[in-house]
């Protein structure tokens, strides 16, 4: 069992201070110290030391610093490493060349939506998530189909803030969301998590049942009706038969 000695505590600020960079983009080291608690002259060093190391770099214009390039090599070469994206990656590309519109894949971490993949429509109109990109699962369509299948979802814990007009706000509505994903296998999620666009999701699930992670069809609402949305919906109840129970 892991004991509070053995962690490095000089590596987790560190590692706390580039999640912050990462998150925002870009910080100035009063924002970083007021953001992480940490003294002037920690987040100094830390700064510098991945500045050394390549992993932050700083605006001359303005004296922030901002994380590198080499740090999404680093995230798209795990990304890649991870045996279900592979798995996955073909029925995206079969999904994608029937409707032509933006397919995403995505897992949950600790009730957060982590999109991992995704396959981008060339519509002038769309919506393009960044892969890595971290959402609160409650409102996305992906979100909502993992957890209706994961074992130890404790609703209670959720805090249920309203992104859009139309985002999920109360346990009651969100445990009626749940039931129709067990029941019917899909979600369709309208404009909770970003006006004008419409999610269609489905959970990937594993042989005991659980959802490992869930794959949509992002479309603007304005291209869709009821016999578009039929179609999309069919569309991904059939890829998430042939891809069946996974072994994961």
């Amino acid at each position: 069992m892991e004991e509070k000695n053995d962690y490095i505590n000089s590596l987790i600020k560190s590692l706390k201070v580039l999640e912050h960079l990462i998150e925002n983009g870009e910080m100035g080291i009063l924002e970083l110290v007021e953001a992480t608690g940490m003294s002037k002259s920690t987040v100094h060093r830390i700064l510098i030391t991945f500045k050394h190391t390549g992993y932050v770099d700083q605006n001359k214009a303005n004296s922030k610093y901002y994380p590198t390039f080499k740090i999404f090599q680093l995230g798209t070469k795990a990304a890649n490493r991870v045996p279900l994206k592979k798995i996955i990656r073909p029925y995206l590309q079969e999904i994608f060349s029937k409707c032509h519109e933006t397919v995403n894949f995505g897992i949950v971490d600790n009730y957060n939506l982590i999109y991992v993949d995704k396959i981008v429509t060339s519509e002038p109109l769309r919506v393009d998530l960044e892969i890595g990109n971290k959402v609160s699962a409650y409102s996305t369509g992906i979100g909502k189909a993992i957890l209706a299948f994961t074992d130890d979802l404790d609703i209670s814990s959720i805090n249920f803030v309203k992104m859009t007009e139309n985002t999920v706000d109360s346990p009651e509505k969100f445990k009626s969301q749940l039931e129709f994903i067990r029941k019917n296998g899909y979600i369709i999620e309208h404009e909770e998590y970003i006006p004008g666009l419409t999610c269609l999701a489905v959970p990937i699930r594993n042989r005991e049942g659980r959802a490992v992670a869930g794959i949509s069809i992002s479309v603007p609402s304005m291209r869709l009706n009821d016999q578009r949305e039929k179609e999309l919906v069919s569309l991904l109840l059939d890829t998430v038969n042939k891809i069946g129970k996974i072994n994961y």
